[in-house]
């Protein structure tokens, strides 16, 4: 377990996976990814089993759980890219306005400082698609620095909207 002041990162478990469905097959967080399918957990199963199986890995998940133990969201590292030292950044957090709460911030606290000083990794990124601005708030607040921007990149609601890549780089 990763310990955190206000959350704590934990191993997935497969009992975690109804939950995932759910939140990942919510309308308000699909629009704001890149998967456009509903998942069943047949998808679930078949993720939780691929992201175990590679070694080395391309992606590391943990568990968000509150001070309470309760199971609140997903993050980790994927597109892990070993020999070049990066990795994207992925997170769902099921709270609303999420990325106001001290939660997000402590998560991402967090999981940069797994990659960084676990991992061993030279620069974390994140995309960011234009249909969620709240997310350009915190990774700005977060000091990640945009490095393009990425036109008609995700099609949702019968219109097209950019992306944006942010990074941060590790300096020590």
């Amino acid at each position: 377990m990763i310990e955190g002041k206000y959350v704590n990162l934990r191993a997935l478990e497969r009992e975690d996976l109804e939950l995932l469905k759910k939140w990942r097959n919510d309308k308000k967080t699909r629009i704001h990814t890149r998967e456009y399918r509903l998942l069943n957990m047949i998808n679930q199963n078949n993720w939780f089993e691929s992201i175990h199986e590679q070694n080395p890995p391309s992606a590391i998940m943990f568990g968000i759980e509150n001070k309470k133990k309760k199971l609140i969201g997903i993050c980790g590292l994927t597109y892990i890219d070993w020999k070049n030292r990066h990795a994207e950044i992925s997170n769902i957090i099921s709270m609303n306005n999420w990325q106001r709460t001290k939660e997000a911030k402590n998560t991402l606290d967090l999981i940069i400082k797994y990659g960084f000083d676990e991992l061993n990794l030279h620069r974390l990124w994140v995309e960011i698609f234009a249909t969620i601005p709240e997310n350009i708030k915190l990774f700005e607040k977060m000091k990640f620095v945009k490095e393009g921007t990425l036109r008609d990149r995700l099609w949702r609601n019968s219109k097209w909207h950019d992306s944006f890549i942010y990074s941060t780089i590790n300096e020590s």
